[in-house]
């Protein structure tokens, strides 16, 4: 929970196609590992699709929902703990205005986000990274509440507040 939290504020830094797309990171949520219910390591679950889970931490773990959307996770402790943090809002400097991205779905797609990202390390990759601008973000204008989309965890699992969000007046869903 420390990390999701900590990430908010942060930029992250995407290099595609030769140039630098940047963002702050406005809203996280934070998954467990195999006690976790919402996980997808749940269980102790390693296949191939989660193995960027039980590897060092910094390390990219994308997956694919709906068939459409690649999500945007880091890895957030040391190895054979398959803690993550889903990035699910950033905001951006377009042009000469600052615009919103709600939604990991719409936050991935923004950053062009791809399967070519898994297992990226943060803290060495060249495709992707993680810079500490220093921007601090006071914990009064942080919302915690519960993770959204993950009914099937159950009641215990969806209310835990793990959800962190940089309280801006708005909802991001």
């Amino acid at each position: 929970m420390q990390v999701a939290r900590g990430l908010l504020g942060k930029c992250i830094v995407r290099r595609y196609r030769n140039r630098l797309i940047t963002s702050i990171i406005t809203e996280t949520e934070a998954y467990a590992g195999p006690m976790d219910r919402a996980s997808r390591a749940f269980g102790g679950r390693r296949t191939k699709g989660v193995r960027a889970l039980y590897s060092r931490g910094g390390v990219v773990y994308v997956y694919l929902v709906y068939g459409i959307h690649w999500l945007l996770n880091f890895k957030a402790a040391g190895p054979d703990q398959p803690q993550a943090v889903l990035i699910r809002a950033i905001t951006t400097n377009a042009g000469s205005d600052l615009k919103s991205i709600a939604g990991p779905g719409k936050t991935s797609r923004y950053l062009k986000v791809d399967r070519s990202l898994y297992g990226e390390d943060v803290t060495t990759s060249n495709k992707i990274w993680i810079e500490d601008i220093g921007v601090r973000i006071d914990s009064r204008l942080v919302t915690k509440s519960p993770r959204v989309g993950i009914d099937y965890a159950g009641p215990y699992w969806r209310s835990k507040p793990w959800r962190f969000r940089i309280n801006t007046g708005t909802s991001a869903g």
